[in-house]
């Protein structure tokens, strides 16, 4: 009887673990807390990991420039454009802004960028902005505009927009 009852709970185990969430080729290398967000809903054709958030909820939308902003609360808002971005161009639209005063880049990568930059009488704001290249498509990634962030929050969307990934198309069955 004994051998019975072991014999089946071992199949009951074995079941259990063939249940649950299974990983697709997708989610492949998603870090843990983050999910892998697919934002061809709106159009673009691509992944970012973004955080799995029980504070906020995953929002995907298009934009204006046609690609998609993904927001998980207020720490969290990315835009993602598919084109090949220019690190040069957005470096001199940094520091000839004649607004915000350059103060000094956190991260000053080929492709990405961090920095700080402050309006006179306020408080210090944090951007990023990077290009990502998969394959032979070309992302251009930065921080959703008007929304002002602080460094922590800025380098961490930074390390998700490394994230972004083309995503395959799915063949129609004939």
């Amino acid at each position: 009887m004994k051998k019975v009852f072991l014999f089946a709970l071992s199949i009951s185990l074995l079941s259990l673990a063939g249940c649950g969430n299974t990983k697709t080729d997708e989610a492949a290398g998603v870090p843990k807390g983050m999910v892998a967000a697919d934002m061809s809903s709106q159009g673009l054709m691509a992944l970012i990991n973004a955080p799995d958030s029980t504070v906020a909820p995953l929002l995907i939308s298009p934009n204006a420039q046609g690609g998609a902003d993904v927001k998980v609360g207020k720490n969290f808002q990315v835009t993602v454009i598919e084109g090949p971005g220019d690190i040069a161009m957005k470096k001199n639209d940094i520091t000839h802004d004649d607004v915000r005063k350059f103060v000094k880049y956190v991260v000053e990568e080929p492709n990405a960028l961090v920095w700080e930059w402050q309006i006179e009488g306020m408080e210090p704001e944090f951007h990023f902005y990077a290009v990502v290249k998969d394959g032979n498509k070309s992302f251009e990634v930065r921080d959703v505009e008007g929304e002002i962030f602080s460094e922590k929050a800025a380098t961490q969307m930074l390390e998700a927009a490394k994230s972004v990934r083309a995503k395959a198309a799915v063949k129609a069955e004939s």
